[in-house]
């Protein structure tokens, strides 16, 4: 894929940035891409990784600030036959964009399946994110808990846990917003 890579058309924090680039006219119709906005990591002049990113939604990372930050991701992808069948859409080519959580360093924590057609929330100064009701551990993904009762202060995380199946975990979830410990307030 060629590409073009735009400078200085972006803010510069702790080393690394968004560049807005531009896609090669062949790779983009040959991937039916449409979109002229997507952008690449850059850290310390170097493009980190050869992924498409683009900025979307009303999300609005602060890169190099945030400890995360969201960004949708490109893959080439195929629509399967089940939908260029109804679409009559005769080539199945397309960039599949998924959401996905990278850290002040640029590095990919968490991609989040586009099937799941909810939108991730990174709760702010911590490293916990959510999908719908389920609140999770960015680093390693482990699942708090469901809960549609949520209460925040500077340093924690309550949730409230009332339905879960294991008796055990039913209470209040008191997460620590910069380690992500935990403990069960019965």
């Amino acid at each position: 894929m060629k590409q073009i890579l735009y400078k200085g058309h972006s803010e510069i924090l702790n080393g690394l940035q968004l560049c807005p680039i531009s896609i090669n006219t062949s790779y983009a119709n040959k991937w039916n891409v449409t979109m002229n906005d997507f952008v690449k990591i850059v850290k310390d002049g170097r493009i980190l990784r050869d992924t498409l990113y683009r900025v979307g939604g009303m999300n609005k990372p602060k890169v190099g600030i945030d400890n995360y930050f969201m960004l949708l991701k490109y893959t080439e992808a195929f629509y399967p036959k089940s939908i260029t069948d109804i679409t009559r859409i005769k080539d199945n080519k397309y960039l599949q964009g998924n959401w996905c959580i990278l850290d002040k360093f640029g590095n990919e924590k968490i991609v989040i399946d586009h099937s799941l057609s909810k939108f991730p929330s990174i709760i702010k100064n911590s490293c916990i994110y959510s999908i719908g009701n389920d609140y999770r551990n960015i680093e390693t993904n482990e699942i708090y808990c469901s809960s549609y009762d949520m209460m925040e202060s500077t340093d924690y995380l309550f949730l409230d846990n009332k339905y879960d199946s294991d008796e055990e975990r039913c209470g209040i979830f008191k997460i620590s917003k910069s380690d992500g410990r935990f403990e069960i307030i019965k």
